[in-house]
C-alpha cells in the first residue's frame, strides 16, 4: 500500500523565512515529503517567501469569507472548515474557527462533516477538543469539536493552540471503524525550544490500522461523554456475554403487533413476509440508484430463524414468499441498476426475529467479496479471540446437497452470505456454523460489506453518518417503491 511522508510545522509570520529555510533542509535530509502543513496565520507571508523546491504547502485560516484556494503552484490556503482531498487521496479536514465562532455555526459545521462517508487522515483545528482538554487538564476545549471529531475519527489531529507547548497524547481507538487516532499540539517555532515540527509516514489504506498499540488509552471521546458500549463493540467483547431473554411479539421491532412498529419504513407486504428499508443504511445512493437500496426481508411470523422445524419447509407459503422477494430484489438491482446483490443472515435460536439484509453492490466490486470476507475472518479469529472462530464453507448453488443438508436441519445455527453476481446466474453461498453457546459478532456481515464498499464510517447502523430523519426515511421508501413496482412479486406477470 502507498505510504507518504508528511511534515507538519508551526510558526508565526515573522519567522516564516527562517522556518522555510529549515524546512528546505529537512526536506533534503529527511524527505522528500509529499506535502507540508503549516500551522499559524502565515499565508500572506508565505505568499511573498521563496518556497520554490518545496512540495505543496498547506496553510489554514479562520477567514471563512474567503474560499479555499491555490495561492501559487505549491501553496494552498484552506479557510474556515471543510474537507480537502489531495491528488494522492490524502484526506484533510480542517476546522479553523475559534470556540466562539463555532458556537455560532455549530449546525452548519456538523452537517458538513456528517455528509462524509470515508475516513479522514489528517485533521487541523484552531482549538483543542473539550474531551482531550479535560482528560489532560489543560486548555479549555470546544464541545462542538468533540462532536465533529466523533464524526470524522481522524488518524492524526494537529493543533497549535498552545504556542508554548508540545504535547502528544497516547493513541486511542474508535470502536466503529477500529481506526487509531493520535492528537498533537505543536509549539510555535522559537518558543522555549519546544518541538515545532513533526514528521510522519502515513499509510493511505486506513483499514490496515486496526491493532491498538500497547500504549493505547481509552478513547477520551467515549470516557468523557460516558457513552454506553454497544454489545457488538470491540470493548464489549471483553465483558461477560449478555444473556438474551425472550422478547414477545408485542415488544419486537419487527412484529405487526408492536404498536411502535415503524410502518412508514415498509416497502412491500405479502401474506407471509415483508420488505422494509434499513434503519441507518450501510449503502448509499450510487449512479442511477437514487436511494440506498439497503433493505430487510422479514417474515411476518415471530420466528428466530428460517428453519424452526416446519414441515415441508421449502414448499411452505412462508419460504416461497421469502424466496420470491429475494429474487425480485436481485432482479431489480441488476436489471435496473446493473448492481450485484449480497444477502446476509444469521440463523440462530438465540435471535429475536429472523431477517435477511440485502445490499446492492457495484458489479466492479463483487469479485472482491471473498477478499473482504477473508479480511474480516482474520480479524475476528486472530484479534477477537473472545469470539468463536468462523470457518466459512463455499457452495455454488442453493440446490447444493451439502448446503441443503445444513439449511434443512433445524438444529443448526449458522451465519450466511449469499452473493448474486447477476440476476440469472446461480449465487455463491458462504456459510459458517456455530454452536448456540458461542459468542458471535452480530455486526460481522456489516463489517465485511462496509470494507467491500469502502465505507468504514458506516459500520454501525446507529452512527451519526448513517442516521436519517423520519422524513428522509419516508422519501427513501417512495424512491424504493417507484423503482421496485415492476419487480414486486405480487405485481409482476
Amino acid at each position: 500500500m502507498a505510504k507518504i511522508k508528511i511534515l507538519v510545522v508551526h510558526g508565526e509570520s515573522k519567522d516564516c523565512h527562517t522556518i522555510v529555510e529549515k524546512v528546505k533542509k529537512l526536506n533534503s535530509k529527511s524527505g522528500p515529503f509529499e506535502c507540508i502543513f503549516f500551522l499559524g496565520d502565515v499565508v500572506q507571508e508565505l505568499n511573498v517567501t521563496n518556497i520554490d523546491g518545496l512540495p505543496v504547502v498547506y496553510t489554514f485560516s479562520s477567514t471563512s469569507e474567503v474560499e479555499s484556494s491555490k495561492i501559487k503552484s505549491n501553496l494552498i490556503s484552506l479557510n474556515g472548515y471543510g474537507v480537502y482531498q489531495t491528488s494522492n487521496d490524502l484526506r484533510i479536514a480542517y476546522i479553523m474557527n475559534s470556540a466562539t465562532e463555532l458556537n455560532g455555526c455549530k449546525d452548519e459545521v456538523l452537517a458538513k462533516f456528517k455528509e462524509i462517508d470515508d475516513t479522514v487522515d489528517i485533521l487541523i483545528t484552531k482549538e483543542w477538543s473539550r474531551c482531550v482538554a479535560e482528560r489532560e487538564q489543560r486548555v479549555t476545549g470546544s464541545a462542538i469539536l468533540d462532536d465533529a471529531i466523533t464524526l470524522l475519527q481522524p488518524r492524526y489531529h494537529f493543533t497549535g493552540k498552545e504556542a508554548n507547548t508540545f504535547f502528544e497524547s497516547p493513541p486511542f481507538q474508535w470502536k466503529e471503524t477500529n481506526t487509531i487516532s493520535r492528537f498533537l499540539n505543536l509549539a510555535s517555532y522559537g518558543k522555549s525550544g519546544k518541538k515545532w515540527a513533526y514528521a510522519l509516514n502515513l499509510e493511505l489504506d486506513a483499514t490496515l490500522d486496526t491493532t491498538a498499540p500497547t500504549n493505547a488509552i481509552e478513547n477520551p471521546y467515549y470516557v468523557t461523554k460516558k457513552r454506553p458500549q454497544p454489545d457488538d463493540s470491540i470493548q464489549s467483547y471483553q465483558n461477560k456475554t449478555k444473556k438474551i431473554g425472550t422478547v414477545v411479539p408485542e415488544a419486537c421491532h419487527f412484529c405487526f403487533t408492536n404498536p411502535k412498529l415503524q410502518d412508514h419504513m415498509i416497502v412491500s407486504i405479502s401474506d407471509y413476509a415483508y420488505i422494509t428499508i434499513a434503519k441507518g443504511p450501510l449503502s448509499v445512493p450510487k449512479g442511477e440508484m437514487n436511494f440506498s437500496g439497503h433493505c430487510l426481508l422479514i417474515p411476518i411470523e415471530h420466528i428466530a430463524k428460517f428453519n424452526v422445524g416446519q414441515e415441508n419447509l421449502l414448499q411452505s407459503g412462508f419460504a416461497q414468499d421469502m424466496i420470491n422477494y429475494e429474487k425480485s430484489i436481485v432482479k431489480m438491482n441488476f436489471n435496473k441498476f446493473e448492481m450485484s446483490t449480497v444477502v446476509f443472515e444469521i440463523n440462530s435460536d438465540r435471535s429475536i426475529h429472523y431477517h435477511k439484509q440485502l445490499l446492492p453492490i457495484p458489479k466492479y466490486l463483487i469479485m472482491k467479496f471473498r477478499t473482504a470476507l477473508d479480511r474480516q475472518i482474520h480479524f475476528n479469529n486472530e484479534k477477537l479471540r473472545q469470539n468463536v472462530a468462523l470457518n466459512f464453507q463455499t457452495y455454488n448453488s442453493l440446490s447444493d446437497f451439502n448446503y441443503k443438508s445444513i439449511m434443512e436441519n433445524a438444529q443448526n445455527n449458522y451465519m450466511q452470505f449469499t452473493v448474486y453476481e447477476t440476476a440469472e446466474s446461480d449465487p455463491t453461498i458462504y456459510l459458517a456454523t456455530f454452536k448456540l453457546e458461542d459468542r458471535i459478532d452480530l455486526q460481522f456481515g456489516r463489517r465485511v460489506l462496509a470494507f467491500l464498499l469502502n465505507l468504514p464510517r458506516r459500520v454501525r447502523w446507529d452512527s451519526p453518518v448513517c442516521s436519517q430523519t423520519k422524513e428522509q426515511e419516508v422519501k427513501e421508501v417512495e424512491l424504493f417503491q417507484k423503482s421496485y413496482k415492476e419487480y414486486e412479486p405480487s405485481k409482476s406477470n
